[in-house]
């Protein structure tokens, strides 16, 4: 398996206004597609469920504008449709999903460090909102 951005230019024959700029740091900037937010702006490759990967890890790189109520219902999407009960597993394999991502990162230097802040970003994003997703699936 293998995570590769896919450059802005030219995708989907898109223009610049086709995309928001999201800063992670200031160093680095992220081009987010407006409207296709489950192919872009990364791409899982190498096995049979790297389409649906893709999806997932997009979803959730466009939620880095989004705020804790975005965050929790997308979580709970994907524990819905998960096979453990437990929460805290289910985050905690997340974080795994995430960590494994990280260590797959292929393309130029500032390509892998885009990528890298990128997905650090989730890891803080999901911890940040781990005890809140925690406590609405127990009201559930």
């Amino acid at each position: 398996m293998k995570v590769v951005w896919k450059r802005p230019d030219g995708y989907h024959g898109a223009s610049p206004d086709d995309y928001a700029v999201v800063e992670l740091s200031a160093a680095t900037k992220l081009w987010l597609h407006k409207k296709d937010r489950e192919n872009f702006p990364f791409r899982v490759s190498g096995g049979w469920q790297d389409e649906a990967a893709s999806r997932k890890l997009n979803r959730m790189i466009n939620l880095l504008t989004g705020n804790s109520a975005d965050w929790i219902a997308f979580l709970s999407e994907v524990f819905d449709n998960e096979r453990t009960e437990n929460t805290e597993l289910f985050l905690s394999h997340q974080l795994e999903w995430l960590d494994t991502l990280d260590k797959n990162l292929k393309g130029d230097n500032w390509e892998v460090e885009i990528m890298h802040v990128t997905i650090a970003e989730l890891r803080k994003r999901i911890n940040e909102i781990s005890q809140q997703f925690v406590a609405e699936r127990k009201k559930d």
